[in-house]
């Protein structure tokens, strides 16, 4: 990821330019287009400047709030602007010293102000036509039905969240989740490999491939003989209207189980073994084109379906991206998945629940009907440690991960993930960081 698409200063520059481009003639269809996505009446162009924040940079993605940290915006807009910027740079031929020396000084001195190549007038209208194309393409079709899959009584999950950026350490993290695989298939273990969604920072089909399949830790032929691999959908997959990730990262060979039976891909999925149920819901796909997605939603007919589940009497976990509890994102946390799932919750049918959204590792009290609740979204956006979190504050945690790496002079929270090894009746389950520590332990019954 480029400093350009992901210094906070930058973004911003980058934001007024393209809001400036939308008043080209040249643009005036594509505006329209993408208005007519928009709520509301008024003119096309009034309507797109709606859904750019006032204040760009105001709302960052969890943990990203202090000065220095790579800046991931909650706004469709931005990161689609944050996307296109990355992606035409991509594009752009090496450059030598001489030309970025020029380019450097020509910023500082505003004769090409936020411009890559003072030659190239029209560059940010480029940029400006992909953002009004994605949003002018509406959100991909929601499957109403899900994916399901037997598994062993001893099989391995190993789960990750928030893990799709690309970042060296992230690479890390996918290294060590490979061994995992790798071990538990040597000792003739059945695994599967889950993501708990997000691909940064629009979802965009170019960074489903070059950022999430091009380092997923299963190998082809790992699924040729039985690893499978299961995505769920998070806010950022969906700031591109999720076709990136319906169309890309799941139509992906390594994800050939999770379809629904009509063959098509699908963002909800049971894991059934004899004593578990493991259900994945998306908690992100909303009609709204240009919803944040800040806080969880739960597309019917799923909280219908984990009843379903529930019923058959299984013990049962839950998986999603969005979070049902926390002391440190609370602004994250809604109505809607508690009040969804609230005949599940109250009966205490969930014993665990893993989520990601919030780019932590925390383990919960129990809380909210759920025995085992737990944050999991530190799989590979880069955080500063945080403080303790308020005396009294509720839930109350039991660990959470506190281990630094130094990096440019910082200390940044480690990247991580899981791994639940089922035992019967209970789950084995360790937290491994991004340089191979095992740094907790736990047990699910």
């Amino acid at each position: 990821m480029r400093a350009e698409a992901s210094d906070r200063r930058r973004v911003r520059a980058h934001v007024d330019r393209v809001r400036d481009a939308l008043a080209d003639p040249r643009l005036q269809d594509a505006v329209a287009a993408a208005a007519e996505q928009i709520p509301g009446d008024g003119h096309p162009r009034a309507k797109v400047e709606t859904v750019i924040p006032a204040d760009v940079g105001r709302d960052p993605s969890s943990g990203g709030g202090p000065r220095g940290v790579p800046y991931f915006s909650r706004a469709p807009f931005v990161s689609l602007v944050q996307s296109h910027v990355d992606e035409a740079l991509a594009e752009q031929p090496a450059r030598g010293l001489w030309v970025r020396i020029v380019a450097a000084v020509e910023r500082l001195l505003h004769l090409a102000p936020g411009s890559f190549t003072a030659r190239d007038p029209d560059w940010y209208l480029g940029i400006a036509r992909g953002v009004l194309a994605k949003l002018a393409g509406g959100n991909h079709d929601f499957n109403p039905y899900p994916a399901e899959r037997e598994i062993a009584a001893d099989a391995r999950l190993v789960v990750v969240g928030d893990w799709g950026t690309g970042l060296p350490r992230a690479r890390d993290v996918a290294t060590h989740m490979q061994e995992e695989v790798r071990a538990a298939l040597a000792a003739g273990r059945q695994v599967h490999v889950i993501h708990l969604g997000d691909v940064y920072y629009s979802g965009l089909d170019s960074e489903d491939r070059d950022r999430f399949l091009a380092f997923w830790p299963v190998t082809a032929e790992q699924a040729a003989v039985g690893v499978t691999s299961w995505s769920l959908n998070g806010n950022h997959d969906m700031y591109s209207g999720g076709f990136g990730y319906f169309a890309t990262l799941l139509a992906d060979p390594r994800f050939a189980a999770q379809r629904s039976p009509d063959g098509a891909a699908t963002s909800f999925f049971r894991l059934r073994s004899p004593v578990w149920d493991f259900v994945g819901l998306d908690t992100a796909w909303d009609g709204d084109v240009v919803s944040d997605g800040q806080v969880g939603v739960l597309e019917d007919p799923q909280a219908g379906y984990v009843a379903e589940v529930a019923g058959e009497g299984r013990k049962l976990v839950l998986f999603s991206h969005h979070q049902l509890a926390s002391v440190y994102e609370t602004g994250d946390l809604g109505d809607t998945l508690p009040a969804k799932l609230a005949p599940v919750l109250g009966a205490g049918r969930v014993t665990a629940w893993w989520w990601g959204h919030e780019h932590r590792a925390i383990t919960y009290e129990e809380t909210g009907g759920v025995r085992y609740p737990r944050c999991l979204g530190n799989g590979g956006v880069p955080i500063l440690p945080e403080p303790e979190p308020p005396a009294g504050s509720e839930p109350g945690i039991t660990w959470r991960s506190t281990r630094t790496v130094r990096s440019g002079g910082k200390a940044w929270r480690r990247f991580g993930f899981a791994v639940l090894d089922l035992d019967g009746d209970r789950i084995e389950v360790r937290y491994v960081d991004d340089d191979g520590t095992l740094t907790h332990t736990e047990q699910i019954v």
